[in-house]
């Protein structure tokens, strides 16, 4: 099987399929590192305060103002 193939099946497949998908992959890749892939939790996590960040429930920081804020109250170099 081609990659061209891949990507074409891969194309047909719902979007809960494509994630599970991009899972499965992700978790290849992270083994092949040697980099634990996130826990149930972990995700759980990460999709909730995703949601959260997307509905409005919380205000994103830009990392440069995060810097900024630690250069400020701790004198850190950014």
């Amino acid at each position: 099987m081609t990659i061209e193939v891949l990507k074409a099946e891969t194309a047909r497949l719902t979007r809960l399929e494509r994630l599970e998908f991009l899972q499965f992959l992700a978790g290849l890749l992270a083994s092949e590192e040697g980099i634990e892939p996130l826990s149930e939790a972990q995700q759980r996590t990460l999709l909730r305060r995703r949601d959260d960040l997307k509905g409005g429930n919380v205000i994103a920081i830009s990392a440069k103002n995060v810097k900024a804020n630690l250069v400020k109250k701790y004198g850190l170099h950014a």
